[in-house]
């Protein structure tokens, strides 16, 4: 019984910050950083697939932006439940369109893949995802990890302090590392951040 509930504690917190959560479930989130926004809004219509609707923006120091919009589908691959572990595995497949700052206009597709293993204390993350049209190539890796010095019950507040690193190799050509605060409370997540350089992050998701 004991490893029951804790199992059922990470499928509760660990469905929110994931692409596929639980079956028929909906979940809508939101992004925001001054050179980067990513907004989405999904239906698990399987335990391991979702279906939904996906938008970026992405923006460099003189303001030229490049956006996307994609009709996406989203896979679970491989979950480990262990007694005080989990793990999965996520691929990402798109098709759409996008626009940058000259008004070209473009098929386009995106392709991707993440990874995470969780424990009541300890969090790790890696994501890669690759944005492709007839102009540009774009890439986006984002890796985290995290800790919980609380080890609060499923119907608490639960806070993550987590590093993040996050390389993108069009627009801004660099790699941003940026200490951040993960919330999750019943059915909502929301984590706000800044980088070492001064940049902001907020961002949320809910589910239903």
């Amino acid at each position: 019984m004991k490893q029951l509930i804790l199992i059922l504690m990470f499928l509760s917190t660990k469905a929110f910050a994931h692409p596929v959560i639980y079956d028929d479930g909906l979940m809508w989130g939101q992004m925001m950083t001054p050179n980067m926004t990513d907004i989405q809004a999904h239906y698990s219509f399987r335990y391991n697939w979702s279906f939904g609707a996906n938008a970026w923006r992405f923006q460099n120091q003189d303001e030229q932006k490049r956006e996307y919009a994609f009709a996406k589908l989203n896979h679970l691959l491989k979950r480990w439940n262990n007694p005080d572990s989990q793990g999965n595995i996520y691929l990402h497949s798109g098709l759409g369109a996008s626009r940058d700052w000259q008004k070209n206009e473009s098929l386009a597709y995106v392709a991707g893949a993440e990874a995470d293993w969780e424990s009541r204390v300890w969090f790790l993350s890696g994501k890669w995802m690759h944005f492709g049209d007839k102009f540009e190539n774009q890439n986006l890796y984002v890796a985290r990890i995290g800790h919980s010095p609380i080890l609060a019950n499923v119907d608490q507040l639960q806070i993550w302090f987590m590093v993040q690193g996050m390389y993108e190799n069009y627009m801004s050509r660099s790699v941003q590392v940026m200490p951040l605060l993960r919330f999750f409370y019943h059915n909502v997540l929301w984590e706000t951040g800044a980088s070492l350089d001064g940049d902001w992050m907020l961002s949320f998701m809910i589910h239903y």
